[in-house]
């Protein structure tokens, strides 16, 4: 059987990221929320909702694809941990 899911909140808290060419080219600004399921592993397991400016989501969910977190653990055994992280995209 699969260990027990935690869940943890916020992951790191906010992070200043580089904005997708199209959003800067609209003058696009704001803050993406990504609900996100990290593995035993620390990698990103599932993409579960994203919230904010549609056209900031997409650069959002590529980013997070690509980050490894260290592995969540519950009485000493890593487990799945179910987060989000907040992308502040700033003009």
């Amino acid at each position: 059987a699969a260990p027990p899911e935690i869940y943890t909140g916020s992951l790191v808290g906010r992070v200043r990221c580089v904005k997708e060419t199209a959003a800067k080219t609209m003058r696009t600004s704001g803050v993406v929320k990504v609900e996100l399921t990290v593995d035993e592993k620390g990698l990103v397991a599932e993409v579960n909702k994203t919230s904010g400016p549609s056209m900031l989501q997409a650069a959002a969910k590529d980013a997070i694809k690509k980050w490894r977190f260290k592995p969540f653990t519950r009485d000493g055994q890593p487990v799945r941990a179910n987060g989000f992280v907040s992308f502040n995209f700033n003009l």
